[in-house]
């Protein structure tokens, strides 16, 4: 009977607990997005955003750099809460108290990812956050309610539509004229749907993380969509043209 009581109200402790949305420039962000810039250097490459709390309790929220590829954190600059850091380390959170949050309020309006890092020519530059909330503000806590992973990615090579693409799906087609394969930049795991002008599905495969190529050989020459749905149901379509 105790461990009924109990669970029940943890059940319901659970359903108060407070649920973070992350928006860059007033457009709603999604967990596990991919925010790319071709560009470095104020202001270009900045890219603001806020967390609100859409809970019904006061929260505190922290941002953990995940991982770093092809850097080591230098010259990008994280900017969240009272505290600027002009470098970030993986595996390190970010600030060093919690942002308190109460219900339905948000961060400040000049919190933002800067990059200044050129690279050394191996590209992109991914900067890996992940956002989320403890039940208190100094370090520690146990950490409550829903957490956001956002992905800032800098490469000079990346293209308008392409930078539009990422940020969909997470999915880049590298040319949409193609003769014997498809060659796609994949940052996160996708479901990748093709189809005719008919609306016909005619080849289906598993997306992993990396460059890699899909044979598309068997396709007769013509106009085909392809669809991508990310593992946070993120999705994006592109037309290419079968040779």
């Amino acid at each position: 009977m105790k461990k009924t009581v109990l669970l029940i109200a943890l059940l319901i402790s659970q359903l108060g607990l407070s649920q973070i949305a992350l928006t860059s420039n007033g457009v709603p962000v999604s967990n596990g997005a991919v925010l790319a810039k071709s560009v470095i250097g104020y202001p270009a490459a900045e890219i603001l955003f806020r967390i609100r709390n859409n809970g019904s309790t006061t929260t505190n929220v922290w941002g953990k750099c995940e991982s770093l590829l092809n850097n080591n954190g230098s010259l990008f600059q994280f900017c969240f809460g009272d505290s600027c850091f002009g470098e970030v380390q993986a595996g390190v959170v970010y600030p060093n108290e919690g942002v308190v949050l109460a219900p339905n309020a948000s961060n400040g309006n000049f919190d933002h990812f800067l990059n200044e890092n050129p690279g050394n020519g191996t590209y992109p530059l991914d900067f890996v956050f992940r956002f989320f909330q403890t039940n208190q503000s100094t370090p520690g806590g146990a950490e409550v309610g829903n957490s956001i992973t956002v992905t800032y990615r800098y490469d000079p090579n990346l293209s308008i539509d392409e930078i539009n693409q990422l940020q969909n799906s997470g999915v880049i087609i590298k040319s949409t004229v193609v003769a014997n394969e498809l060659t796609l930049d994949v940052l996160k795991g996708a479901a990748m749907t093709i189809y005719d002008l008919n609306g016909k599905a005619v080849h289906k495969t598993n997306l992993n993380y990396g460059i890699q190529s899909i044979d598309v050989s068997d396709l007769s020459s013509g106009v085909y969509v392809v669809s991508f749905t990310n593992e946070e149901g993120n999705s994006s379509t592109k037309k290419i043209i079968k040779k």
